[in-house]
């Protein structure tokens, strides 16, 4: 687990979903291939948040894309930070459940609008070593 400081410099976008930054390109032409590169592109230095099930456990997380976009890790929000933010593991369940997932199924799952809430009015005013997280909506 991390603390939201490893969220510095980086773009949250609020509207990603696990399905959307996972989701498989077909690349059968160079011009799909190009497109592809583009979105790659695109999510240089973006963070998005989901609930992530691992073992029976949720954790609010955030996916951290590099600075070029070609590779991301999973960065898991401590529980101190989640409870500073107002989110409860009640609103990870719930977040689970709403998108047909289940507390046994490993897996990333989007957040709820009342997480995203949560999240905007928590971390919109932060700074952290004098840098400002941004949003991306």
């Amino acid at each position: 687990m991390v603390s939201i400081e490893a969220l510095v410099g980086k773009t949250i976008d609020l509207s990603m979903t696990p399905q959307q930054a996972m989701s498989t390109h077909n690349l059968g032409s160079k011009e799909e291939y190009e497109r592809f590169q583009k979105w790659i592109a695109s999510l240089s230095n973006v963070a998005y948040p989901f609930v992530d099930v691992w073992d029976f456990k949720t954790a609010l997380a955030f996916m951290v894309f590099s600075e070029d976009g070609k590779t991301s890790c999973v960065e898991r929000i401590t529980e101190e930070d989640m409870e500073s933010l107002g989110i409860t593991n009640k609103m990870l369940l719930d977040a689970i459940y709403s998108s047909g997932g289940a507390i046994n199924h490993s897996g990333h799952y989007p957040i709820t609008e009342e997480i995203k809430e949560k999240l905007a009015d928590g971390l919109k005013n932060v700074s952290l070593d004098q840098i400002q997280i941004q949003w991306k909506e």
